[in-house]
């Protein structure tokens, strides 16, 4: 039972005079309570876990939202056939608008509080007390990195808050960078080394690469500069260039091996994950289950969105007879359970490996374009189909149909029905959104021939949110903007020359190589959009590469424009501060 000491009036008058206040005052003696949850180490290691899971949250494991990031950019077409309707999905009532600031906030709310109770903590050593204190500014930092970036000048709200508050008003985005530049110096200098953390924990090399970004939204290139060196030349940290891990011993390269089930953590050898985010399946709480369906929270569903549905891709015999080569769902290289909503633009599928198709990072483990038939019969019942395929696989690149036979791919009744390759039914994709051949043993209704269960669609992979590859592009971008070009040509080899590529030279290299080598290197990775906005170059690549986007294929008609850069205030938030107006951004 709560124990609460509450002496009548009667008493306090007899023992204490008229001390109303001390007499009524309540203590929680023995639940946790507002008053004494944040006191010790475990009680901070509790509201720091907290951190880790609203940022799992927010980027990874909320189903409607897990792909905002990437779609809006210059990467993925996400519907077929085309159909945009980008001022819906950014409207101020909208969900996208809404999540994001608000998961943010919350971010921030926790992160103050860790800040805030720190310094009263009788519980910590002086050390532990400047060492949650960074990890609460980290988080804060993080989220008012991508505030800052999504919305531009936000509210900066940098003290825990006890009591209602409406009154906010918008702070510059120079102010919310200025802050956020602040606390990751703060976390730099007092957060452990990695190899003092467990896997999963950030750590000094984390907060450089944040800061190392962060420096470069705010022109402070000499800085993002130094700060991508501390992470590149820290000797806890190195790219992987051979093979390991669990599958090393299978068909693969070192790049596959980065992605493979349990090669993520320094655990298992990795030294190039610098944070990286844990899933832990079939453990409550863990981030993964094999028995949900895909409207329920908590998973990581990149499997579903980026890998193609291969069944619906049919083969059509000169007297129309349709065939099917593939199975779905099937664990191997086709995809999984996907569903093909994101499928490659042509600049991201074709244009950024015309130097080198043969670069590691485009190789068939990586990102697969030709597939072996699962239904061998159809090929032995039809010679001519077979001699088209004689090695048993339908190559997207090569594969050239007998005269009179076509293809179709989408559902039955003309519905997404197309002729056109790539598309969500028969693409290739990057096999870092899915596990071919070692999906969970309760994934499979039947392994020996690696048919999943219905449920499947997600990522049962640890994900990296800064990979130590990521730095060398931090200190290439910040060697173009101070007119290196030498040197950010040297930073990008050192990826090339583990990807087997072709070096680049410093007449090639400007920003937009850059960022053309982050989706080399990056893709299903990176946050697209944030990368984007924070270079100033949204709209520019959007227009440029991704026709979702073009006039001919939106709802209302129009091309793109500059006001979507930045994500609108969500209406909820300026109805819900009626002591203050929250400025609407320009164009909504």
């Amino acid at each position: 039972m709560k124990k609460i000491i509450l002496f009548t009036v009667l008493s306090a008058l007899v023992l204490t005079g008229c001390n109303e206040d001390k007499f009524l005052e309540e203590r929680a003696l023995d639940f946790n309570s507002a008053s004494n949850s944040y006191n010790t180490k475990a009680d901070f290691d509790a509201a720091v876990t907290e951190l880790y899971f609203l940022t799992r949250e927010e980027f990874y494991t909320t189903y409607d939202r897990t792909t905002d990031l990437s779609k809006f950019a210059d990467m993925w077409i996400t519907a077929d056939p085309l159909q945009s309707n980008v001022t819906a999905d950014l409207s101020p009532s909208g969900g996208i608008a809404k999540f994001y600031w608000d998961e943010n906030y919350k971010l921030i709310a926790q992160a103050n509080t860790v800040i805030s109770r720190v310094a009263t903590a009788t519980g910590l050593t002086d050390a532990q007390k400047k060492e949650f204190e960074a990890k609460g500014r980290f988080f804060r930092a993080l989220g008012y990195r991508t505030l800052a970036y999504l919305y531009g000048g936000v509210p900066l709200q940098i003290e825990e808050v006890t009591s209602p508050k409406t009154d906010y008003t918008r702070d510059t985005k120079e102010n919310v960078l200025a802050q956020v530049v602040q606390d990751l110096e703060f976390a730099v200098a007092n957060l452990p080394e990695i190899n003092a953390v467990k896997d999963g924990e950030i750590s000094k090399p984390a907060a450089n690469m944040l800061l190392s970004e962060v420096y470069l939204a705010t022109g402070a290139n000499d800085k993002a500069a130094s700060a991508a060196s501390a992470v590149i030349n820290n000797p806890n940290l190195a790219l992987m260039t051979e093979r390991f891990g669990s599958q090393a011993k299978e068909d693969g390269d070192v790049f596959y091996d980065l992605f493979r089930p349990n090669n993520q953590n320094r655990a298992s050898g990795n030294t190039e994950g610098v944070w990286v985010i844990q899933f832990e399946t079939n453990v409550e709480g863990g981030g993964n289950n094999t028995s949900h369906f895909f409207w329920n929270p908590g998973s990581f569903w990149g499997e579903r969105f980026f890998a193609p549905q291969v069944d619906k891709f049919q083969i059509i015999k000169p007297d129309g007879t349709r065939l099917q080569l593939f199975n779905w769902p099937i664990g191997d290289m086709t995809g999984g359970r996907g569903i093909g909503t994101h499928y490659a633009v042509n600049h991201l599928y074709n244009e950024i490996w015309a130097k080198d198709f043969n670069d590691m990072r485009n190789s068939e483990y990586n990102w697969p374009r030709r597939f072996k038939v699962h239904r061998a019969n159809v090929l032995d019942e039809n010679p001519e189909l077979k001699a088209a395929m004689p090695d048993g696989y339908f190559d997207l690149e090569n594969t050239k149909l007998p005269a009179g036979w076509s293809m179709e791919t989408g559902f039955g009744g003309g519905v997404n029905a197309t002729t056109q390759l790539p598309n969500r039914f028969m693409c290739g994709y990057s096999t870092k959104m899915t596990t071919p051949f070692h999906h969970p043993d309760a994934q499979y209704q039947n392994k020996s021939t690696y048919q999943l269960a219905g449920t499947g669609g997600k990522t049962y992979t640890d994900q990296y949110f800064f990979r130590l590859a990521e730095a060398y592009l931090l200190r290439a971008e910040a060697y173009v903007k101070l007119g290196k070009n030498a040197e950010a040509a040297a930073d990008i080899n050192v990826l090339h020359a583990r990807a087997k590529a072709a070096p680049c030279t410093a007449e090639e290299v400007d920003l937009d190589y850059v960022l053309d080598e982050r989706l080399r290197e990056l893709t299903c990775e990176e946050k697209r959009r944030l990368t984007l906005s924070r270079v100033g170059k949204l709209a520019e690549r959007i227009k440029k590469y991704n026709p979702y986007f073009s006039a001919a294929h939106s709802a209302d008609g129009k091309d793109y424009d500059a006001h979507f850069d930045l994500l609108p205030v969500p209406l909820s938030a300026i109805q819900a501060n009626k002591d203050a107006k929250l400025e609407q951004n320009p164009g909504y």
